[in-house]
Parts: structure tokens; C-alpha cells; sequence
């Protein structure tokens, strides 16, 4: 870190700005404090390097909006998003962009410098899919930009991004063997909305959100209508609030199969008969991600051997994996599997559960042999281990 040393002359008092710099003690002498100060916090976030210092100094001076100016502005354009999307945004601006790239000027952001940010959130060790979202601001910020005339083309096209888990690559795949040792550690209370999740794959704040209407138990076949979930607040009204589901494709019509139907029945009953959600705390409150955890889930898992110090990070979202996995693994077609899940596209889905195909793997292994002269001999399916 940069400091500061304060000299009192006869003439009045000077500024000088102590580094190091390959090994060497630097330093520069200001008449003004506030420019030491200016020079310190470029030195601090460009790794005490006066050449880079000195470069985003250069482009700070350059017309135009800097690339937090631009985020903001981006954000401020927003419409038909939740006040918790904006919050989120904000707070976003707050954390990732706080740093050399965020006090640069627009017209002269390039190619590299998008890396040295990926690089600077990396060393942060913030996580591939962190990094793809926040890129994913930047990138619709500096759309924006271009839109406006300001830039002639978006910096962010063509930067590679670390690539972005599967699902299991964490350790948060789960099996039906693993479900069912959870759910004998439960209280009956929750069984039957785990047993909807698992056979539905719908989110959390979805199922939550549900009411008695919402299932046509006589429809052919029987479905549940998603047109909903539960929303976080913004900094106006932190309070939750039922809304638009996630997005456009999460508005959907899910088929249940009969064990679902036979868990959830008496439940949807109840609330048809008293007009609450479907879904509810044994008191009767709100079903909350936190209070589910606190009162079910946390315990539940930790007594079936799935708690601290195991391999598996089994979440409440992972019933939702299960699900997926699973229909992808009986052969249910991607595109499918996208649509009942309410992915905005059928690559999201691809990327999280393309590993989950046995016949990817069988194809794959095929090739590979009759490549290196030998012919395979492969199971069957239905012997194969339906936990895999």
C-alpha cells in the first residue's frame, strides 16, 4: 500500500507519495494533499504500478461517462424489472465495479481491460457464475453505451469468461437415494412439499406461491399452472410480495404424475376450502426460504449424514437438479426437459444437465473404441444404476 508523508516547509506544506515498485522505494511530491490522495488510490488499485497508474489517469480524463456512471445510468433506464432486481443491480455496482475499471471513461475502455477486470474478480475468488452475471451488467451497460452513440462497439463482445459449473461439479447433485434418506428424517409436515419438488422441478418461490386454483387435478393430464412467485422487496419495500414469475418462459403448465398428485391433494384441498397457498409453515405462516430451513431442512439433512464435513453440498435448490437429472437420464428430450423446468433457454438447460445423458456417454464411449480398434461391449439400460 501506498502512503503518505506530510512535509511542513517554511514556504507552506508538500505531499509526498511513498511506493514501492520492483523492489524500490518510490516517491512523488505534490503541493496539493487531495492530488497525493487521487495518486495513492490509483497506485493502490493498480498494484502500485505508476505505468498503469498513470494510464487509467490518462483515461480518466478522456469526455464522457465513466463505466460506473454507465452502469448507473443503465440501471436507471430499466424498465419491467422488480424493485429487488434493481437493488441487487446497485448493490452489484457497489461491490465488482468499485475498482480501476469502474473510474475509467467509456470512450476509452478496451478489450483488455474487461480481462484485467475478470482477472481482479478472480484473484477476489468470486465464483465463474458471479463473474458471468456481474459481465453480463457490464455488458448490457456498455450495450447501452453504443446505443447512445457514445462507443461504436461494445468492449465486452469476445472476452472469455471462466466457464460456469454443472451441476454435481460442487457437489450439490443428489439422488433419489438421498432424498429418500432425507425425507425419513423430516417432519411429515414438509414431506409433501419436497415430494412437489421433486416432482415438478418448480422453484422454491414458485411453489410457495401456489393456491388451490392453481391445480387441475381433472384436467388430461392433471396439471399445476407456474403464473407466479414470491419476490423480494427493493430499498423502498423490503417486504416480500407475490409477482411475476422469473421470467416469460417461467410462466408454464406442468404435468403431475399420480404420486405427486396423491402427496399434495389433501393440502390443495385445504386451501381451496379456506383460500390460503397451498404450501404453509406448521403454523400456518408464510413459507419462507429461511423459516423452512431453520424449522426442516438444516435438520433433516444433517441427520441423514449430509451436514458439515460430507462430500455433498445438498441444497433445497438441489431437489430441483433431481428432478431435472432424473427426466434427463430416463431420455426425456432437452428441449422438453427446458420448458417444464421454465428456462429461458434450452442452453441453460444443456449446460447444467448435458452430463446427466447416458447415451452422450455411451455414443462417446462407442467412438472412442472403434477409434483405437475395439468394439465395446455395453450395458443395457436398464442396468444400469438409476443413482448415477
Amino acid at each position: 500500500m501506498a502512503s503518505i508523508r506530510t512535509n511542513k516547509l517554511k514556504s507552506g506544506v508538500s505531499y509526498t507519495l511513498m511506493w514501492r515498485e520492483g523492489g524500490e522505494a518510490r516517491g512523488l511530491t505534490f503541493p496539493d494533499k487531495g492530488e497525493a490522495e487521487r495518486w495513492k488510490q490509483l497506485l493502490d488499485a493498480n498494484g502500485q504500478s505508476m505505468t498503469a497508474a498513470n494510464q487509467v489517469y490518462e483515461k480518466s480524463r478522456l469526455d464522457g461517462p465513466t463505466v460506473a456512471e454507465a452502469i448507473q445510468q443503465h440501471i436507471d433506464q430499466l424498465v419491467d424489472v422488480t424493485p429487488y432486481t434493481v437493488k441487487r443491480y446497485r448493490e452489484a455496482l457497489r461491490l465488482h465495479f468499485n475498482g480501476p475499471l469502474g473510474t475509467l471513461k467509456v470512450v476509452g475502455v478496451g478489450h483488455s481491460d474487461i480481462v484485467d477486470w475478470v482477472r481482479w474478480m478472480q484473484q477476489r475468488g468470486l465464483s465463474p457464475k458471479t463473474i458471468n452475471n456481474k459481465h453480463g451488467l457490464l455488458s448490457a451497460a456498455m450495450l447501452t453505451q453504443v446505443r447512445a452513440g457514445t462507443i461504436p462497439r461494445n468492449p465486452c463482445a469476445g472476452v472469455r469468461l471462466p466457464k460456469k459449473r454443472r451441476v454435481g461439479d460442487d457437489g450439490d447433485d443428489i439422488d433419489m437415494h438421498d432424498y429418500r434418506a432425507i425425507r425419513a428424517k423430516m417432519d411429515p409436515h414438509f414431506q409433501p412439499f419436497t415430494d412437489f419438488l421433486v416432482g415438478t422441478g418448480c422453484r422454491f418461490s414458485e411453489a410457495t406461491a401456489l393456491t388451490g386454483k392453481d391445480f387441475l387435478f381433472d384436467n388430461l393430464p392433471p396439471l399445476v399452472l407456474i403464473n407466479k412467485a414470491h419476490k423480494l422487496g427493493g430499498d423502498e419495500n423490503p417486504a416480500r410480495y407475490v409477482g411475476d414469475p422469473k421470467s416469460a418462459k417461467s410462466r408454464r403448465r406442468v404435468s403431475l404424475a399420480p404420486s405427486t398428485i396423491k402427496a399434495v391433494r389433501p393440502l390443495v384441498e385445504a386451501a381451496l376450502a379456506d383460500g390460503g397457498p397451498v404450501f404453509r409453515m406448521k403454523d400456518g405462516g408464510v413459507m419462507t426460504h429461511q423459516a423452512f430451513f431453520n424449522r426442516c431442512w438444516k435438520d433433516a439433512r444433517e441427520a441423514a449424514g449430509f451436514g458439515a464435513g460430507s462430500r455433498k453440498h445438498i441444497t433445497v435448490h438441489s431437489l430441483r437438479h433431481l428432478h431435472a437429472s432424473q427426466l434427463v437420464h430416463q431420455g426425456m428430450p432437452l428441449y422438453e426437459v427446458s420448458a417444464r423446468l421454465g428456462h429461458t433457454s434450452i442452453q441453460i438447460t444443456a449446460d447444467l444437465y448435458a452430463s446427466f445423458m447416458p447415451d452422450a456417454h455411451f455414443s462417446a464411449a462407442e467412438h472412442a473404441a472403434r477409434a483405437l480398434g475395439e468394439v465395446p461391449e455395453l450395458p443395457e439400460l436398464d442396468e444400469l444404476d438409476e443413482s448415477a
